[in-house]
């Protein structure tokens, strides 16, 4: 598959991050018949790789063609994105393919798919000429799309690591979505892993007891780090983004514990 660049609109979104070079929105067709638009941002010096930044609920951020958000600003992955690009990182936030969208969410299936997998390949196999290595990260329900791309994927789509934060990475129940019951060949996942929780998450279905027992499924990884964050404050849903589980008062410290752990895994050029 090739993820081949239909379009790029230079979006002035503000006075953006000091330090950076301007947002963009980089449509990718990543299939026969679907594309996706990406928010693109880039550090003003040289970067030391590239951040595939997966948002958690529905996913469905209703990018607009100049850089507007429908949904999801608040979501931990998507306002920290200046944060990544300030410590030298190509931020990349991707939004979910038509077919899945739908009226104020998405379908409720999709984060397993080959289809969405593909798309997150294709924004992969962009970034990689630029500024690799390119790590994929997720939040929350963003687990299973970071669990079932790096299970799928090979070649340059390959993410070469991936991070979760907050996952929904086991089932608590029989109704609920998590990675565990919905991706299959978790030991395919061949690249490092970081798995990062708060220790006061209330959301139930993502604990951070919840990394231990995940940790163990991917026995195709060549390491499995698990961190534990604390402090913070807890505003709202215990599933949403200004509670412990979205780690409200830790954005810098979550992006510090994660391009740390980056540049530690980062192969030697």
């Amino acid at each position: 598959m090739q993820g081949l660049l239909t379009g790029l609109v230079l979006a002035a979104l503000g006075a953006g991050v000091a330090g950076a070079q301007t947002e963009e929105v980089v449509t990718l067709a990543t299939r026969p018949g679907q594309s996706i638009r990406v928010l693109v941002q880039r550090p003003a010096g040289p970067a030391l790789g590239s951040v595939v930044l997966i948002a958690g609920g529905h996913g469905n951020l209703e990018i607009s063609a100049d850089g507007r958000l429908g949904w999801g600003a608040p979501n931990q992955l998507v306002r920290t994105r200046g944060l990544y690009v300030v410590a030298g990182y190509v931020a990349a936030v991707p939004d979910i393919a038509a077919e899945f969208k739908r009226p104020g969410g998405a379908d409720e299936g999709y984060r397993s798919s080959a289809g969405h997998a593909r798309d997150l390949g294709a924004v992969i196999a962009y970034l990689r000429p630029q500024a690799p290595p390119v790590w994929l990260i997720g939040t929350s329900r963003g687990a299973i799309s970071v669990a079932n791309a790096a299970a799928r994927l090979s070649g340059a789509e390959r993410p070469d690591g991936i991070v979760v934060t907050s996952g929904t990475l086991m089932s608590s129940r029989s109704d609920s979505q998590s990675a565990q019951s919905t991706v299959r060949g978790l030991n395919r996942i061949a690249v490092p892993t970081l798995l990062v929780g708060h220790e006061l998450d209330q959301c139930r279905f993502s604990p951070a007891s919840d990394a231990a027992a995940f940790r163990k499924l991917l026995t195709g990884a060549p390491r499995v780090d698990v961190k534990t964050l604390s402090g913070g404050i807890s505003e709202g849903p215990p599933c949403e983004s200004w509670a412990y589980h979205g780690f409200n008062g830790l954005d810098q410290d979550v992006v510090n514990l994660v391009t740390a752990w980056l540049k530690t895994n980062t192969p030697s050029r």
